[in-house]
């Protein structure tokens, strides 16, 4: 099958799948448990259904995109800072710390990727191919932010012993995941040109079909009940660890007056 064909195949399963999570999330009240993650998948839903109708090569499929893509980057970022509360819900000091170093990190990697971009535009370029690259070094320095603060969090989650919910451990892998395949490919675009196009889609369609399809099978009412501890250490070390945990999250609460 053309390569073409499988991304189509890939964005209608994508499509659906992502509609069935929307509705799972909706009926069985996950959804007050992630409100951000549930609009996020109600908003692509929409997202993924227009570029189905609209010719990619037409002048108002730029402009659609030109405007839905800022969405996308402010669910990127309240979804993750919304996964970072459910994770140090318990821990008010290290959470308020660390989203203030994310949004530090956000305000210094979006003007440099702008930046960066400048000296690569032709003087002949069109303004709205302009526009679309300012967007997509923002998108790019958006990623990249990110990408490191979830993998901080997922590191952060393989030293403490902190007692989650089994649907928040499943949900904070599955979205780590989810997100690096985008910023992949993001990153491999801007590395390999339009000449990749077709290959990093098929990557990110395929990992973001299997993470969405995972949410569907493992997130339940049931899984916010069970408590899962990640990783699994002996009770001494455990005792320690959340000790440790303990005392940082006292001297941030300090240092910040709270």
């Amino acid at each position: 099958m053309p390569n073409a064909d499988l991304i189509k195949v890939f964005e209608v399963i994508s499509l659906i799948a992502s509609a069935a999570l929307a509705v799972k999330l909706f009926a069985t009240s996950l959804w007050k448990h992630y409100p951000i993650f549930f609009l996020y998948f109600v908003f692509r839903v929409l997202n993924t259904a227009w570029p189905l109708l609209i010719d990619v090569n037409s002048k108002t499929y730029q402009k659609v995109w030109m405007l839905t893509e800022p969405i996308s980057w402010l669910f990127h970022i309240l979804v993750v800072v919304e996964l970072y509360r459910l994770v140090l819900q318990g821990h008010k000091g290290i959470y308020t710390l660390g989203r203030w170093a994310m949004y530090g990190a956000l305000a210094i990697a979006i003007p440099i990727s702008v930046l960066s971009l400048i000296p690569h535009f032709k003087p002949r370029i069109t303004q709205i191919s302009r526009y679309m690259g300012y967007e997509i070094a923002t998108a790019r320095g958006i990623d990249f932010a990110l990408a490191i603060f979830l993998l901080l969090i997922l590191l952060f989650l393989s030293r403490y012993p902190i007692k989650l919910s089994r649907n928040v451990v499943v949900h904070a892998t599955l979205y780590t995941l989810f997100f690096l395949a985008g910023a992949f490919t993001l990153f491999w675009r801007t590395i390999s040109g339009l000449d990749a196009n077709r290959a990093t889609n098929l990557v990110f369609l395929g990992i973001s079909c299997a993470c969405i399809i995972a949410w569907l099978i493992f997130l339940s009412p049931h899984g916010e009940e069970v408590q899962a501890n990640f990783p699994t250490i002996s009770p001494q070390r455990e005792k320690a660890a959340l000790r440790q945990l303990a005392s940082l999250n006292a001297t941030l609460l300090k240092v910040s007056g709270k």
